[in-house]
């Protein structure tokens, strides 16, 4: 993505946004448990199946060829979780940062440097949200290894995908975290302002930190690249869109 050399990550949230993610091959899991028959790209995932899905679009991201729906369940379960009003603009960031490839892998810029004792291949920005292990903290620690250090496992047959930070289910609790960090940040920074326009303060504030600056002074650029997906994911589905 377009704002990887000058992202700055307000508060160690490990959330960014990178212009250079590329799949680094191996294979994903969605919801916790990997899925077969996928698209290139998807590492062999499926859909998943949820009770009722108002995500669901039918579309496929054109240039991965994988579902806009794979990860529509964790999407929705994390947004329910740390009280995220819209779950489509999940989706619609998912698809700016990583275009439903699990494996993305981006960020050389290293936005938050490499920490003592890792590996300049740990301090990366990975998976569907393009998450920064290296900014910390993790929300509820999950992607980490017992020591610390990401665990950057890639293989779906492999026991440690259950807690990689590529599995899609961990790599959605991260970014919404992440997200929703920045959202109660802006709350207590600029009282009174609208749920949508808190929104788009907390997307601002997630490119550029600092640049929210009033309810309605807010950098656009991240705001601007999502949108289009946004709106074209919420006609798709049949979903109500916000007026952002």
């Amino acid at each position: 993505m377009h704002l990887s050399a000058r992202l700055v990550l307000p508060l160690a949230l490990s959330l960014a946004a990178c212009s250079d993610s590329a799949g680094s091959g191996g294979s994903g899991g969605g919801g916790g448990s990997p899925l077969e028959g996928g698209a290139p790209g998807s590492g062999g995932l499926s859909p998943e199946s949820c009770a009722t899905d108002p995500l669901e679009t039918g579309l496929v991201a054109e240039q991965t060829g994988v579902s806009a729906d794979i990860a529509d369940c964790s999407i929705l379960k994390w947004a329910a979780q740390y009280g995220e009003p819209d779950p489509m603009i999940i989706k619609a960031m998912i698809y700016g940062e990583s275009r439903f490839d699990y494996a993305a892998t981006g960020c050389p810029n290293l936005p938050c440097g490499v920490p003592d004792g890792w590996t300049e291949a740990e301090a990366g920005c990975y998976g569907l949200m393009q998450v920064v292990p290296a900014c910390g903290p993790i929300a509820d620690g999950v992607g980490l290894l017992p020591s610390g250090h990401p665990n950057l496992t890639l293989d779906t047959g492999s026991p440690e995908f259950a807690g990689s930070i590529y599995n899609p289910d961990i790599n959605i609790h991260i970014g919404v975290a992440g997200f929703a960090g920045n959202r109660a940040e802006v709350e207590g920074l600029f009282p009174g302002c609208t749920e949508d326009q808190y929104t788009l303060m907390a997307l601002g504030n997630l490119a550029s930190h600092g640049s929210t600056t009033s309810c309605t002074e807010i950098n656009r650029d991240y705001i601007d690249y999502i949108l289009p997906a946004y709106y074209e994911y919420c006609a798709a589905a049949g979903y109500a869109p916000r007026s952002y």
